[in-house]
Formats: structure tokens, sequence, C-alpha cells
């Protein structure tokens, strides 16, 4: 698997997690050396109200293998 390199800004979509199974779209705030923090876009989440999404306050770090660069 190539690696991807991440910067802060870029758009990315995430299939799931175990905080989020659903998946959802963000948008990179920091990275981190094996692992990305991600602003959680809340409209691209199923239940933008859910319970989750408000215990992250909009945000997640997740391994850079879990995400994919969404290309421009």
């Amino acid at each position: 698997m190539a690696k991807t390199n991440f910067e802060v800004g870029d758009s990315v979509t995430v299939k799931k997690t175990d905080l989020l199974p659903q998946g959802f779209e963000g948008t990179i705030g920091k990275v981190y050396e094996n692992s990305i923090l991600i602003e959680i876009n809340p409209e691209s989440v199923s239940d933008s109200r859910s319970e989750e999404l408000h215990d992250l306050h909009g945000r997640i770090v997740i391994r850079k293998t879990e995400a994919n660069k969404v290309e421009k």
C-alpha cells in the first residue's frame, strides 16, 4: 500500500472507525507521525446529532491508513 502524504487542510473520507461506524468526511487539522486529527464535517455523518459525534466535539484522531485523501 502506497503511503499518502497528508497535509493540514486536505479533505479526507473515512469509511468507518470504532467510534463512528457509519463513516464520515472531514478536513485534516493536524498531522502526526502515524495518525491525523480530522475536523469532522457534521453533514457527512448520517446522524449529525448522534451522541458519538457530540462526545468527539467534532474531531477525531485516526490512523493514516484509515483515511482516503479526496483529490481536488
